[in-house]
C-alpha cells in the first residue's frame, strides 16, 4: 500500500486511508476491499467483463471454464490484434499463465467466422429447464459411472442438438463407444448414426 507509483493520482488519494495498514491488516480489511474494486472496475469492464459471457451463465465447468472465457471474448469483441492473457488455477497450488495474439486469418477459421459458429447467444436461449431432483440424479449416475466398465448408457437424447457426438456404452476393456446425433431425416429418409470406437 505503501508504494503507489503505478497509480494515477485519484487512486492514490482514495488509498491513502489504508496507507499505513500493514500486510496482514490490509488482508482483512473490507473497506480497503471495497475500493479497491471500485477503483479497478474501469479496467475490470475492458479487460475481464467480455470474458465473462459464458462462465457467468454456465458456472464452472473447471478446465473449460478457461476456455469457455475465451469463446466469450471472441464472440462479444472479435478482438483481432489484441493480446490475450490466459490464467487458470486449480488445486494443489497449481497455475498456469501465458497468452497469444489474436489475428483474423482466413476463412474458415477466421475470427469472424469462428465468433459466427459459436452463436453463443442462440446456443444459451437453447438450454433446457430442468428440476433439482433431476440434475442431482444426473450426478449420481455420473459419479456412479466414475471409473467403470462394461455398461451402456441411456438412449434418450432428446435434448442433444444434431450434431452431437455421445457415448454409447463402454466395455468390458474400457473401451468407449460413440454415435453422432443426426438430424433424423435426409431425403425424406431416416438418416442412420454411424459409431465410433475409441480404444483409450
Amino acid at each position: 500500500m505503501r508504494n503507489c507509483s503505478s497509480v494515477d493520482n485519484d487512486a492514490k488519494e482514495k488509498l491513502q486511508p489504508f496507507a499505513n495498514l500493514t500486510s496482514e491488516e490490509s488482508y482483512q480489511s473490507r473497506d480497503l476491499e471495497k475500493g479497491s474494486q471500485q477503483l479497478a472496475k474501469h479496467l475490470y469492464d475492458i479487460k475481464v467483463q467480455p470474458s465473462t459471457l459464458l462462465p457467468k451463465q454456465i458456472g464452472n465447468m473447471y478446465t473449460a471454464s478457461l476456455y469457455a472465457a475465451l469463446a466469450s471474448v471472441i464472440y462479444n469483441k472479435h478482438a483481432s490484434g489484441q493480446r490475450i492473457v490466459m490464467f487458470s488455477y486449480g488445486s494443489g497450488l497449481t497455475s498456469t499463465m501465458f497468452s497469444f495474439k489474436l489475428n483474423e486469418g482466413q476463412h474458415p477459421f477466421s475470427l469472424t467466422n469462428i465468433a459466427s459458429v459459436l452463436d453463443v447467444t442462440a446456443k444459451l436461449e437453447s438450454r433446457h429447464v430442468t428440476s433439482p431432483e433431476k440434475f442431482i440424479d444426473t450426478l449420481k449416475l455420473m459419479e456412479h459411472r466414475y471409473g467403470a466398465k462394461d455398461f451402456e448408457t441411456s438412449k434418450d437424447i432428446s435434448l442433444l442438438p444434431p450434431g452431437t457426438f455421445y457415448l454409447t456404452k463402454v466395455d468390458s476393456m474400457y473401451r468407449r463407444f460413440y454415435e453422432k446425433k443426426t438430424d433424423g431425416i435426409v431425403d425424406g429418409k431416416i438418416k442412420c448414426s454411424n459409431g465410433i470406437a475409441n480404444g483409450h
